[in-house]
């Protein structure tokens, strides 16, 4: 006889999926923003969210990774990597972004620091954070290794109940369509040391 007093959750609320807790719909808090595209001569961006997730001592890295697609001219057109930053920054409230030469502008068109904007106006306090978003994360295959790594989705929503949905639906969609390798549990190339590791780059076209 169950307990009527004790926490009522149906397996179909579980935030994580599979066996590892912090894999699955998470919601989390960005403190801190890097860029390495110096670093990668074919990177225009390599754009790095440090996520907190609730009740981890370790951050989460959330990638924003690629190169523009251009005209004949040289300026830049609708591509995925342009899709992938708008719907970053939409959701973070950023107004600016990529003027047509590829350089990051505010929303005024004034040529920013995009890593030290960012920085200073869309972080939360690392002690108290503040849980604004959700994030989809789970181990992919590495083509490069064969093992496997933690990976955050390149989508985030706020962490509202219609946030969760349109993530969770976004999702459900990349996954039919194969567009989402996730590792089964049990696949014994998959990291378990604990620590979220770092994560190469996808191959996803979305």
């Amino acid at each position: 006889m169950s307990d009527l007093n004790t926490r009522f959750r149906p397996e179909e609320m579980t935030t994580a999926t599979g066996s590892g807790k912090w894999l699955g719909y998470q919601n989390v808090g960005i403190v801190d923003w890097e860029s390495k595209s110096d670093l990668y001569d074919w990177a225009d961006v390599y754009l790095i969210a440090k996520l907190k997730l609730e009740d981890s001592q370790y951050l989460q890295d959330l990638k924003f990774v690629g190169s523009f697609d251009k005209e004949p001219n040289g300026n830049i057109k609708a591509c995925t990597l342009l899709k992938r930053l708008y719907w970053l920054f939409d959701e973070i409230g950023f107004q600016g972004g990529p003027n047509v030469q590829g350089e990051m502008v505010d929303e005024n068109g004034k040529s920013i620091d995009l890593v030290n904007h960012l920085n200073i106006n869309y972080v939360t306090d690392p002690l108290k954070p503040s849980m604004d978003y959700i994030v989809y994360i789970y181990k992919e295959l590495s083509k490069k290794d064969g093992k496997a790594y933690t990976t955050v989705f390149p989508k985030i929503a706020p962490n509202t109940p219609a946030g969760r949905k349109d993530l969770e639906g976004y999702i459900n969609f990349m996954k039919s369509k194969n567009l989402i390798k996730e590792v089964e549990d049990g696949d014994t190339s998959a990291t378990s040391n604990g620590i979220i590791s770092e994560s190469p780059v996808s191959d996803n076209p979305f």
